[in-house]
């Protein structure tokens, strides 16, 4: 199967954008490949299937991606909090 991401890219969940996650490693299992991802939370491994259904690649430029408006306004309320 073709492989589409590369060591260091960076995805997002489709659903919630907030959580940014990087590829650090590749590994074949069952004969599937799956990714090793790496986010500030920790890290998972995930088939490709998975990651092509629930992923979205971003390009360099992050600050362009998106957000829902809920997660818009949780960001400005917890970057408030911090200043404090």
């Amino acid at each position: 199967m073709n492989n589409d991401y590369e060591i260091n890219s960076k995805l997002c969940n489709k659903e919630n954008k907030d959580l940014i996650y990087s590829i650090s490693g590749k590994k074949y299992l069952n004969g599937i490949l799956h990714y090793q991802l790496e986010s500030e939370s920790g890290q998972i491994y995930l088939s490709e299937f998975a990651l092509k259904e629930r992923f979205l690649q971003i390009d360099n430029n992050i600050n362009n991606l998106k957000k829902p408006l809920v997660s818009s306004l949780y960001s400005k309320i917890t970057d408030t909090v911090s200043r404090n």
